[in-house]
């Protein structure tokens, strides 16, 4: 979002402000010059020519500012050059001098008299000019303060996109180097080997869940979202390799609604943190390994039974920083994980995200 101006053009604290300034501007001119004619002394009071002077100065400064502000809307924020600001000058002298002329015939017309014409003539032509003098300044200092106010914020937000998009980017070869882990690789090569040459169609039903596994990484590297029923199709893919590997070590059970949920998630979130908790715990046929995979509210939650193993692997946290930068750019949402005596467990947002 672009932030506005702090000062407002059409202020009236600062239109009185730059009167009084016209109005200075006007008495040093007068005293310079020592022009008698630029004031009224044909008997008039000194102060009631002196309230009409700071009156007109007004009157010049507030119309050449709005003037300002309705010119400015033409020029486009971006680019504003040179030479549009000496046109914006140009018009705005164009139009104080119109200005100026319309109060003089009308003054002249109105009073059908030839005593204020030489005041008016010379005087409403002064104030113009001093009020685009003054107004030029005030109003190019306003608008290149906006200016470099919004190339800043541009510039702001090209950095921020430029870091998601690093984030994303060092995400997805996280995701991608994650999947296709070459020990994942071979030890399900070596499973499909034994099973060809024990029982060719149980090979067969494992090679096409192998090939649903990697299809599914490398048709959804691109994408940021996807619809959680896609992913548990996915899941049950990978956890059929998982159990002709380990057998009965490792029990996972899935919410049946989650099925048929068609709010999205991150691909492959579910994947992760079922692979770190195999990953981190220790798991056997006589104690398997227990994990749920339910829906609390709006979370799909993971959560399996802390069993340690006798020689603890270390962690990385790559799995985990990596679930969460893609949620950091797809929403304001966190990743809630807990860890208690019994059982560890994340909380993974389910997001409204079209995919």
């Amino acid at each position: 979002m672009k932030k506005e101006s702090k000062t407002n053009i059409l202020n009236w604290k600062n239109c009185i402000s730059l009167s009084l300034i016209a109005y200075g501007l006007y008495i040093i001119l007068w005293l310079i010059v020592g022009d008698e004619d630029l004031t009224v002394e044909n008997g008039g009071s000194f102060m009631a020519e002196m309230l009409i002077d700071f009156v007109l100065c007004i009157l010049f400064t507030f119309m050449s500012l709005l003037y300002s502000h309705l010119l400015f809307r033409f020029i486009p924020s971006e680019g504003r050059s040179y030479k549009r600001l000496v046109i914006y000058t140009c018009l705005l002298f164009l139009l104080n001098n119109l200005m100026a002329y319309g109060m003089t015939e009308a003054y002249n017309r109105l009073l059908e008299s030839s005593f204020g014409e030489a005041f008016y003539m010379k005087n409403v032509y002064i104030y113009g000019m001093i009020a685009t003098f003054i107004s030029c300044i005030y109003s190019c200092a306003i608008y290149l303060e906006s200016y470099i106010q919004a190339n800043d914020e541009k510039s702001r937000l090209e950095t921020a996109l430029m870091k998601e998009k690093e984030i994303a980017l060092q995400s997805q070869l996280q995701f991608l180097k994650a999947q296709i882990d070459p020990h994942f690789m071979f030890n399900n090569f070596s499973i499909l080997s034994e099973l060809i040459e024990e029982n060719p169609a149980l090979a067969e039903c494992f090679l096409s869940n192998l090939s649903k596994v990697y299809r599914y990484i490398i048709q959804n590297l691109e994408r940021t979202v996807i619809s959680v029923c896609e992913e548990i199709r996915f899941l049950d893919s990978y956890l059929y390799l998982i159990k002709m590997r380990y057998g009965e070590s490792v029990v996972v059970h899935i919410e049946d609604s989650l099925r048929k949920e068609k709010k999205s998630i991150p691909p492959a979130c579910l994947q992760l943190l079922v692979e770190n908790a195999i990953k981190h715990n220790g798991h056997s046929p006589d104690a398997p390994l227990s994990i749920d995979i339910l829906r609390i509210e709006n979370h799909i939650v993971v959560r399996n039974l802390l069993s340690p193993l006798l020689s603890s692997i270390e962690s990385t946290g790559l799995g985990q920083k990596n679930i969460r930068e893609r949620y950091a750019l797809l929403s304001h949402q966190e990743v809630i994980i807990q860890k208690t005596d019994r059982d560890y467990s994340v909380s993974l947002p389910i997001l409204n995200n079209t995919h």
